[in-house]
């Protein structure tokens, strides 16, 4: 199983990762003296951390390279649970993500890092620089009414994202012994060791976390002796090939829910004897534990606990809250999906007076802007959600994930907008009825685009998901998914599109001849069990399909009223909504340049 993606808008990286290895002469060149260099700007919550005396102290850590504009939720959530039920342990969230981003701009601004001329277009490092204080609300220019101010940053910080990102995944891989050469690397394990820990959690979602945090748990448990326990989404199907592919990265591997197994390794000196969902070593075997899952999940508590974290440091203008109101997905049937299974195939829900008490006690904390994290959320349980938000008196706004059926009535929707919701991201995927049917969707056309302009015509704006290349869908049939785009584009702010990819664990894997596969084969192993690939009875390749969604962007682009890039940074697009309302970005001009495949007659299958 593939580690999770962001669902964000497909960007295309300009400069080549390949080239950030030219930067261990030109730019990493100072190697350990860079490296002995570290900030100390939090020595002071350190010192006042480690006075909780007698108190054993585990620190959870929260990996590079993905988007910094909000803080991690998962470690959070086993923080304020763990220190809940074992009062004899001191929990500390360490966000090594946002660190090593501020060590990025560090670099640039004292030149111990310069990147080649071909990298990132040759932008000048002055130009960099202004990317953190523009995304804070700092800056002269306005993050939310100047559009190509926000590409342009946008774009550059995404750019570094990719390059950074590639370049200490390669680093990690190629680090077999010893601490690594690479100063930021290096920089980031010895910010870590100085929390002298009694043991060590490692957060992993995203599969550009995977070579640095298996790195880190190398090296942490080979320098301090200490455990070192892994945990994330990533690892519900791949966690033994991960195991098997870095063998001493971990002590306990963790698939399913974290909270109970944690609580449980902690208070067994990390031995993970009848933890459940525990992967480990033994006697030269990996063996798992069948996982369990609560079906309460109010015992869990359910309130992130951010207090190690500075929110203002985040790349926003406004804090941006992530939250779980649930666990798991009601429909968990789309063919192509595999980020239920994270929840063993159930679906649980908070109650919605823990949601209230939650929400308020975050708005106490001069939080009032959130993302909902859920898979997807129930219309039945949105209305009631949305009925009690209205009843609480909060003052908040959010954004959340669901699919598109009739049971989203003009009502709820409208209930909804009153309780703060400013945008939702649609599950669409397609236009073509037989194509949906064949995912497995639930849904129907007439129907999404019926609630699509119900949500519009509520004061909610709309982001869609749509999926090239699904197998056997012809050309055709993707031209029937733009041609939906385009009748309701007045009511769609934002297209996030990408090309069909076989996930390991998937149905449509499990089963591809029910879907037209004909023949599937490892492409290359990886961490996580390996890339796939496919050939289908019919319908287009999948180098036709990227080619295909390649020759559509600029129109796909068209569709948000503001910038392109809101699409990608998705808690800032709730944030602009929030701060502009929606009658001002509907009376933003847009400029569709229509693809000569829609002006022309439908093509006959």
């Amino acid at each position: 199983m593939k580690a999770k993606r962001p669902p964000q808008e497909y960007l295309v990286c300009k400069a080549k990762e390949e080239n950030f290895s030219e930067m261990k002469n030109e730019g990493f060149e100072k190697g350990e003296a860079a490296a002995a260099e570290v900030k100390s700007e939090s020595v002071d919550s350190i010192v006042a951390a480690s006075s909780a005396k007698g108190k054993r102290r585990f620190l959870l850590i929260c990996l590079p390279l993905t988007v910094p504009t909000s803080p991690p939720l998962g470690a959070p959530l086993l923080k304020a649970y763990i220190e809940r039920e074992l009062p004899e342990w001191q929990v500390r969230v360490l966000d090594m993500n946002l660190w090593c981003y501020g060590r990025v701009f560090d670099m640039l601004r004292d030149g111990s890092l310069r990147f080649p001329p071909q990298v990132l277009g040759g932008v000048k490092p002055e130009e960099l620089l202004r990317i953190p204080d523009f995304f804070r609300g700092k800056s002269e220019e306005d993050f939310f009414h100047t559009a190509a101010a926000y590409d342009h940053y946008g774009g550059l910080l995404a750019e570094l994202t990719g390059v950074v990102s590639g370049h200490l995944s390669r680093v990690a891989d190629d680090c077999k012994s010893g601490v690594p050469s690479d100063p930021l690397l290096a920089q980031a394990l010895q910010r870590i060791t100085r929390e002298q820990a009694d043991c060590y959690g490692i957060s992993m979602i995203f599969d550009q976390q995977l070579a640095v945090g298996a790195l880190f748990g190398r090296l942490l448990r080979r320098q301090t002796g200490k455990k070192v326990f892994f945990g994330g989404s990533c690892f519900t199907e791949g966690a033994e090939d991960f195991l098997r592919w870095y063998p001493e990265s971990a002590d306990v591997i963790i698939d399913g829910d974290g909270e109970e197994p944690l609580k449980q390794l902690l208070a067994q000196e990390g031995s993970p004897d009848g933890v459940s969902g525990a992967v480990f070593w033994r006697d030269g075997q990996v063996i798992r534990n069948p996982p369990e899952y609560r079906r309460d999940i109010d015992a869990y508590g359910g309130a992130p606990d951010f207090s190690d974290l500075d929110l203002a440091n985040y790349y926003s203008p406004l804090p941006v809250a992530p939250l779980l109101l649930s666990r798991g997905c009601y429909w968990r049937r789309c063919a192509f999906c595999v980020h239920y299974m994270s929840a063993g195939l159930t679906y649980r829900l908070h109650g919605l007076d823990r949601v209230i008490e939650i929400l308020r006690g975050l708005v106490a904390q001069g939080i009032r802007h959130f993302s909902f994290v859920d898979e997807m959320i129930a219309p039945g349980h949105f209305d009631n959600l949305a009925r009690a938000i209205i009843a609480s008196g909060l003052d908040i706004a959010y954004y959340a994930l669901a699919k598109p059926t009739r049971a989203f009535t003009p009502e709820i929707l409208r209930k909804m907008a009153q309780s703060g919701c400013k945008y939702l991201l649609w599950g669409v995927e397609s236009g073509s009825q037989r194509v949906l049917d064949l995912m497995d969707k639930g849904t129907r056309v007439e129907d999404m685009q019926q609630v699509l302009r119900d949500a519009h015509t509520a004061g909610i704006a709309n982001h869609v998901y749509v999926m090239a290349g699904f197998p056997t869908e012809t050309r055709a049939e993707f031209i029937e998914t733009l041609r939906f785009l385009d009748r309701n584009r007045e009511a769609i702010y934002s297209i996030h599109r990408g090309v069909f990819a076989l996930e390991s664990g998937s149905p449509i894997f499990k089963h591809p001849e029910r879907f037209g596969i004909t023949k599937t084969w490892l492409v290359s192993p990886t961490p996580l069990g390996g890339r796939w690939m496919y050939e289908s009875a019919g319908g287009m390749s999948r180098q036709e399909a990227m080619e295909l969604l390649t020759s559509v962007q600029p129109y796909l682009r068209a569709f948000h009223p503001h910038a392109i890039l809101m699409a990608y940074y998705r808690d800032h697009a709730m944030l602009l909504y929030a701060q502009r309302g929606m009658a001002a970005m509907r009376a933003l001009p847009r400029h569709f340049p229509v693809p000569a495949m829609l002006a022309a007659p439908i093509p006959a299958r």
